[in-house]
Order: C-alpha cells, then structure tokens, then sequence
C-alpha cells in the first residue's frame, strides 16, 4: 500500500518538480564585487545565483532595478551585496 501510495505520489509531483521556473533576479548593488578564485576573476554577488539556476534549466532574468510589475516571473531573488562603509 506504502508503494502504492508513493507512486501515485511522484507521479502526479514529477511533472512539477521537473518544470523549469522563471525566475528575475535583482541584482541592486551591481558595483559590489569581489574576487572569486575559482574563476580567477571578479564577480558581482548575483554571479553564481545566476549560473546555477541557468544550469539547473531555469530560465533567468537579471536587472540593477526591479521592475514594476514581476508577475510575468515564478520567482524573484534579491541580491543585495554587503554593506560598505
């Protein structure tokens, strides 16, 4: 019954775990950037945010302003940066 139950389950869940998302990623300190020795390079605080939800298949916007309307977007992230004196 237990089986039964769990493939019922991961059959009506895996279509929406398995859909890709939207997502808009606000990136409000674009200035705010650091080394990163695994590229070798600097990168802003919204860099790996990015790349791993692109390589997990989602589909990703990024802008320095938020936009006015974020319904078109299943998901919004916010990277605000670190704090500078």
């Amino acid at each position: 019954m237990k089986r039964l139950v769990l493939g019922i389950f991961l059959l009506v869940m895996l279509p929406m775990f398995a859909n890709a998302a939207t997502v808009f990623v606000w990136n409000f300190d674009p200035l705010d950037r650091f080394y990163d020795a695994e590229i070798g390079d600097s990168v802003d605080c919204a860099y790996w945010l990015e790349r791993s939800l692109n390589e997990n298949g989602h589909a990703v916007h990024a802008d320095t302003s938020l936009p006015g309307d974020l319904s078109p977007y299943d998901v919004v992230f916010i990277a605000t940066g670190w704090f500078r004196c």
